[in-house]
């Protein structure tokens, strides 16, 4: 079973994306696939333990900044299809996938956008969220800031 975002979760994203993401595509699922959240394409897949709530705007910062880490994949194949399965890809084959694995990790202050991969541009959005909503990111690298993020990020911060 699947849904699609809310307009208050359209509203949320918009001010992350602008007009970028096709929102009226994106559909949110629950199912058994591991412990770990998976797009492919328009389709947010979130782990059984972590069912879908009816509108993540009235969720935690911390559940919030999960989405918008996983709709900059939904951003990254609606807009760049090829490079971002090449890049799961080269994730995927060294060994990087799940938190805190090299996959995600980044430099701080950060490297140009488009020398980082999918996951690591998936995580600076995500921080830079949580630091525009809420002023602190515990998972960010230390020394991060919001202007850097804006200044790094090609999208609506």
């Amino acid at each position: 079973m699947s849904r699609p975002l809310t307009d208050f979760e359209v509203a949320m994203a918009r001010s992350v994306f602008g007009d970028a993401v096709d929102y009226g595509r994106v559909r949110l699922a629950n199912l058994i696939i591991g412990k770990f959240a998976v797009t492919l394409g328009s389709l947010v897949v979130f782990p059984a333990y972590a069912p879908i709530p009816e509108d993540f705007t009235e969720e935690s910062v911390w559940t919030q900044a999960w989405l918008m880490h996983e709709l900059t994949h939904v951003w990254q194949f609606q807009t760049r299809p090829l490079w971002t399965l090449l890049s799961w890809a080269g994730v995927f084959l060294t060994g990087g996938y799940g938190r805190g694995l090299p996959g995600y990790r980044y430099a701080w202050p950060p490297p140009a956008w488009e020398r980082l991969n999918l996951e690591q541009q998936a995580a600076m959005v995500e921080h830079a969220f949580s630091l525009r909503e809420s002023g602190r990111c515990k998972s960010a690298p230390a020394g991060a800031h919001l202007g850097a993020y804006r200044a790094c990020i090609p999208l609506d911060f």
